[in-house]
């Protein structure tokens, strides 16, 4: 398959809501927490933060790269 075939790959079954958006949903919970450590200190917050908001830029990088962008 070529770059562009990818987009239209699908399931062999029926997904759930569940299925569908549990990724976004646990990038959107980190994206809070990284935020929320963001302002509740320095120090070790501060690491907590840094590390949990690079985690749905990691993974856009990863699904960029897999699917050969």
């Amino acid at each position: 398959m070529n770059k562009y075939e990818f987009r239209y790959v699908r399931t062999d079954h029926q997904q759930s809501p569940g299925e569908v958006f549990n990724v976004p949903i646990w990038l959107g919970v980190a994206s809070i927490v990284g935020l929320v450590s963001a302002l509740l200190g320095d120090g070790v917050w501060d690491g907590l933060s840094w590390l949990v908001i690079l985690a749905p830029i990691a993974t856009v990088v990863w699904a960029w790269r897999r699917r050969g962008g």
